[in-house]
């Protein structure tokens, strides 16, 4: 094994530690604090079975972050992607207006934007929710204020 091939073997079992350690405190996290360690969620594997993972594990797909809601075998669904399987994932939300993700209209209450959680508007401008809401901005203003960067 040369050096390089050691280093890289080495960063992939760390990336696995880290990933399979902020797997198992999920379920206590709220979206803030799992999107604040970004960088140790794994990529969604459509191949993937997820019978084994807790509720509440993160993953990344398309540039969002989803919790886990149904353990399942993602190889037994037809075009398994969290957005398109409301009922096995929901999207998670950030408080912290530099970690917003881009809006996605909620689908039911697990996904709903809770009071103070932020996201990105198709206008480009970074949203905070003055309630618990599933509409948008553009749908009823008032459950929204713009944020500043002071």
């Amino acid at each position: 094994m040369t050096n390089k091939e050691f280093v890289l073997a080495m960063i992939k079992e760390q990336g696995k530690a880290n990933a399979l350690d902020l797997r198992n405190r999920a379920a206590d996290m709220t979206g803030t604090a799992i999107i604040a360690e970004e960088s140790k969620i794994p990529l969604y594997d459509n191949t993937k079975d997820y019978t084994g993972w807790a509720v509440g594990s993160p993953c990344l797909h398309d540039g969002q972050v989803y919790g886990l809601l149904q353990p399942h075998n993602a190889a037994h669904y037809p075009d398994p992607t969290p957005s398109n399987t409301p009922a096995l994932w929901r999207v998670l939300h950030t408080t912290d207006p530099a970690k917003a993700k881009p809006y996605i209209k909620p689908t039911n209450t697990s996904d709903m934007y809770l009071k103070g959680e932020c996201m990105i508007y198709t206008d480009g401008l970074v949203y905070r929710s003055l309630r618990d809401t599933v509409y948008s901005p553009e749908e009823y203003a008032s459950d929204w204020e713009a944020v500043t960067n002071d």
